[in-house]
Formats: C-alpha cells, sequence, structure tokens
C-alpha cells in the first residue's frame, strides 16, 4: 500500500515537473492560463434570518453568516497542480466596510480559517447588528462586508465586498404631556379643556388614536379622535380633551379623574401599532348650580298656582 502511495505521489510530482516545464515554453499568456487556479469566497445570511424586521434603539440583533470557499480550476493542468496545494490553511479576512449612519454592525472574528479541499468549505461566523431611532421604518438597510484571501503559491488571491440587506422595523414611540397641567377647578356650569401636546419619537410617519377610558356618571368627556405626525424628528400635534361635569340644580362639590388612552400606529398601515400610553386629569367642580331660564319660569308657574289655591282656600 505503501509502494502503491509513493508510485501516485512520484506521478504527481512527475507531473508537475512537467507542467512547469511546459509552462516554461509557453507563451506566459496561454502558460496562466493552463495553469489558472483563484481563491473564491462567498458570504450570505439564510433568508429566514432577516425576515423579521430589526427593531430600533432596543434589539441587539444576532445574525449567522456563512461563509464559503473553494479554489477555481480552469484547465486540466490547473486540476493537477491543485493536488499539492490540498490540506493548505487559508485564511480569509472578512471586515465590516460601511453600513448607514443609523447602523452599527461587529463581525465576531475578523478572520476565519479553513484548509484547501476538493470540495467547497462552508465558514460560519456571527454578525450583531443595532440600529438607531432614526433607522427609517421599512426602508433600505445594509452591511457590506469585504472579503480577502491572500496569494497562496500559484492560487490567484481573491478580494470581494458584499452587500448583506436588512429591514428596519417600525418603532412606535411617542411622547405626552399636558402643557397646561393636569388639574383644573370650574364651576358645575363651566367646561374644562386640556390641550394633549404629542411628539413623534418613532422613525415614521404615526396617526395617534385617543379613547376615553372611563367617564364617570354625569359626567360628560370628549376627546379629538386622532391625529397624524410626521416622520420629522420632533414633530408634534395637538388633541384636546373636554369636560363637563354634573349641573344638577344645588351645590355641588364634585372631583373626579378621567385617563385618555393614546395609541400609535404607522400612518400607511394602522395596523401595525404600538403600546398604548396614558395621560390622566383631575377636575374639580365647586360652587352652586341654578336652574336655566325655562326651569325658572316652571317654578315661578307652580308657585303662582300654589299661591292662588292658597288664597281660594281662605276665602
Amino acid at each position: 500500500m505503501t509502494k502503491h502511495f509513493r508510485t501516485i505521489k512520484a506521478s504527481i510530482i512527475m507531473g508537475i515537473l512537467l507542467v512547469s516545464v511546459f509552462a516554461a515554453f509557453t507563451p506566459t499568456t496561454s502558460a496562466g492560463t493552463l495553469i489558472k487556479m483563484s481563491s473564491y469566497v462567498n458570504i450570505y445570511w439564510a433568508a429566514n434570518e432577516t425576515q423579521r424586521p430589526v427593531i430600533p434603539r432596543g434589539e441587539m440583533r444576532q445574525l449567522d453568516l456563512t461563509i464559503t470557499y473553494a479554489v477555481t480550476r480552469a484547465a486540466i493542468l490547473s486540476q493537477l497542480a491543485f493536488l499539492i496545494y490540498q490540506g493548505r490553511q487559508v485564511n480569509i479576512k472578512v471586515e465590516i466596510t460601511d453600513t448607514p449612519p443609523w447602523c452599527t454592525a461587529n463581525l465576531k472574528a475578523g478572520t476565519v480559517t479553513t484548509s484547501i479541499k476538493p470540495e467547497e468549505s462552508e465558514l460560519f461566523t456571527t454578525l450583531t447588528l443595532r440600529i438607531d431611532n432614526d433607522a427609517p421604518a421599512f426602508g433600505a438597510g445594509y452591511v457590506k462586508i469585504k472579503a480577502s484571501v491572500d496569494k497562496i503559491g500559484m492560487i490567484d488571491p481573491y478580494t470581494q465586498e458584499y452587500s448583506l440587506e436588512f429591514t428596519p422595523a417600525y418603532l412606535p414611540m411617542i411622547n405626552a404631556q399636558l402643557p397646561e397641567g393636569n388639574s383644573m377647578k370650574i364651576g358645575p356650569l363651566d367646561t374644562a379643556t386640556f390641550p394633549i401636546e404629542v411628539t413623534n419619537m418613532g422613525n415614521a410617519r404615526t396617526r395617534i388614536f385617543f379613547e376615553i377610558e372611563n367617564i364617570p356618571e354625569d359626567w360628560i368627556a370628549v376627546v379629538t379622535d386622532d391625529i397624524t405626525l410626521d416622520e420629522a424628528e420632533g414633530s408634534s400635534g395637538t388633541a384636546y380633551l373636554t369636560i363637563k361635569p354634573p349641573k344638577g340644580f344645588g351645590y355641588h362639590y364634585d372631583e373626579e379623574s378621567i385617563r385618555v388612552i393614546m395609541t400609535p400606529a404607522r400612518a400607511e398601515d394602522i395596523q401595525n401599532r404600538g403600546e398604548s400610553s396614558y395621560v390622566t386629569v383631575i377636575v374639580e367642580s365647586r360652587g352652586f348650580s341654578t336652574p336655566g331660564f325655562e326651569a325658572i319660569l316652571f317654578i315661578g308657574a307652580l308657585l303662582a298656582v300654589a299661591l292662588i289655591f292658597k288664597l281660594k282656600r281662605k276665602k
């Protein structure tokens, strides 16, 4: 068996010598073509890695990168020359060359190592991805990665840049303020109006839906249905909450808290909603509530009837 192996090895070496002699007497271009070998690298991540959009700010997404390596061999003489390089170590350098300004990306390893084989080698590394608040929702996200392999004997070097794409998710973030405070004292016949100023802190045009969670009995409360805020940073708008306390006849000493629910949604797809937030206001109603003009006439009429009836009884 050992003798047989030595025979094969000697044949390979002899073949290579013949190739070298042939190449020496062949024009440079032709010889280079006959013994043309080059490293080849490909980098990709699985489609399911980025089917779920990347959430801005909060998420640190880790993506599994697949790196394949092979040696291309064009002619028969290349196949023969390739045999002497099998098993040689190959260092594949990988580096991130470009990302959008709102994206931060890092590779777990700057160099991955394999060896030269007849078949394609498959290697793995991890890319960590994080995006900022201003990443455009469902915009074009990308990471450009350069792979390079130095020259290995007769095997030509290789350099190539790859662009891997991902999608930023919608960030439904708002900030609500009550610029005139969250409490008000009014009379039972008055109306309390609270402006609610909302700022879009997300990364897309946002439509905000308003709803009153609880309306106390005998109170009236109405709020703006919805407002739409632009994507521009700091874009804001104002909704209005109007409250009327009970106004039944007599003295009032009423106090109630009313909570407004605010739900952000992407303006272009209102089914894409975020978590709701809340503001709470307190209204104090103090004072007398007197009847209106019609009620006064009615009461006056009753008093007149009673007085007439009383006078008739005295007669």
